[in-house]
């Protein structure tokens, strides 16, 4: 195998690891790095040439293939299209711009003959673009999801198991190094949303638009419903879905009581778990780390050897392409889906009140499969009702019409129960 000559843009902590790695590489020759201070100390020495100019190491015509760790969105998408305009091959981790503008990417890719390779962009170290890129490539994919955000698997795990508040367990987060000074891309679900919108393009041929996925974070999570929920048999979890055919996609991310016998509730502390439902194969699941330095290391890296074994065969970059179309997906609104639901509804301590109640879900064809009062506080009550699947529009109208109750003081949390994905869409 011949020498391949490698270019990279940032060296964070990913990139860092990724220098490490490359060292164990003979065949692999990293020739210039691109930072943006040339003059920070690093806990690294470098066996390259180190410039403050990406256009270095874009426009060297030596370097073959581009490694892209600096992350965000811009410049780093410019910097990518100029590359692929100059036939290299992109390594990336960046799934914002992938997520944003995905279709671009890859139709110039196709134009140019070159291949981008992402395997680091979702869930780090666990090899899941390549499974159902390769992997699972006999299988019509009916779904895929799972916890795919390592930050907020950690603060909720936290939750549970010390029963801390939402923000107790983000301070402890972040003094860990789990969670950003911002926390907001992983907390409100940004994300996860990104990931949604690669894994739609790998297992249905289309990217889904971040803005038409429905998000909804964790902020909002509560100790109560942590405990409430382990009461009735759940563990709350964010999970991420996308789900349907070549039609219409069903795509979200939000938090979901996850019964106790799930493997996605067995998923704990700053791992992903990530199910794969194919025609053939069943439903497989993917446990292991989906952050941190070495395990997005390692997948960049992996991908770069990926590549650079393939160089010398004539057309091989096809062979890499995924078969992405350059339109967006249709996603089906949240209306339409159907899902069992968790509300927690602050009430006043009235009679008639939980009659009223079954009456608007009555008229809204909402089954009731549990209602608990849990006792009195001052001035109110608290209920907790557990509902079997029901539409969501109808869930939504059920909802509105509470609000102008008299008795109602506040909906505290409504949260839905995990479903099977085939069985999410609305069936009226």
């Amino acid at each position: 195998m011949g020498r391949v000559v490698l270019g990279m843009l940032g060296l964070g902590t990913v990139g860092t690891g990724v220098v490490k790695l490359l060292g164990q590489q003979r065949h692999l020759q990293l020739k210039k790095v691109a930072v943006r201070d040339k003059l920070k100390q690093r806990d690294i020495v470098l066996p390259c040439a180190v410039t403050d100019d990406p256009l270095q190491v874009i426009d060297d015509p030596e370097i073959e293939v581009l490694i892209e760790v600096m992350g965000g969105e811009k410049p780093a998408l410019d910097h990518m299209l100029r590359a692929i305009e100059q036939r290299k091959h992109i390594v990336t981790a960046n799934k914002e711009v992938l997520a944003k503008h995905g279709p671009e990417l890859f139709e110039l890719a196709r134009r140019k003959g070159v291949a981008i390779f992402f395997e680091a962009s979702v869930a780090g170290g666990i090899p899941l673009i390549s499974t159902i890129q390769k992997g699972l490539e006999a299988n019509k994919i009916s779904s895929v999801a799972g916890i795919l955000n390592g930050t907020t698997n950690f603060i909720l795990s936290s939750m549970e198991e010390r029963g801390e508040s939402f923000a107790r367990a983000l301070e402890v987060a972040q003094s860990l190094g789990f969670a950003e000074a911002d926390p907001t891309a992983d907390v409100e679900g940004f994300d996860v949303a990104y990931k949604l919108s690669i894994l739609s393009a790998l297992a249905y041929g289309r990217f889904a638009r971040p803005e038409s996925i429905f998000r909804q974070g964790i902020r909002d999570i509560s100790a109560e419903d942590m405990a409430s929920a382990r009461e009735f048999g759940y563990r709350i979890k964010l999970v991420g879905c996308t789900a349907g055919g070549e039609d219409s996609l069903s795509v979200r991310v939000h938090p979901t009581l996850v019964p106790l016998a799930h493997p996605l509730a067995a998923v704990s502390g700053s791992n992903n778990g990530i199910l794969v439902t194919g025609h053939a194969v069943g439903e497989i699941v993917m446990v292991g780390p989906g952050a941190g330095q070495m395990p997005t290391a390692s997948a960049v890296v992996g991908d770069i050897i990926n590549l650079a074994s393939a160089l010398q065969l004539p057309d091989f970059a096809s062979y890499f392409q995924a078969a992405i179309q350059p339109e967006w997906a249709c996603v089906l609104p949240p209306g339409m889906w159907r899902c069992p639901f968790y509300l927690h509804l602050k009430v006043s301590d009235s009679p008639g009140v939980i009659g009223q109640i079954g009456t608007i879900f009555g008229l809204r064809r909402i089954s009731i499969q549990s209602i608990v009062q849990r006792g009195s506080r001052q001035g109110g009550a608290d209920i907790v009702i557990l509902t079997h699947a029901a539409v969501s529009s109808d869930m939504d109208g059920a909802l509105s019409e509470l609000s102008k109750c008299a008795f109602m003081q506040g909906l505290a949390s409504c949260i839905r129960i995990w479903q099977e994905p085939d069985k999410t869409s609305a069936d009226r």
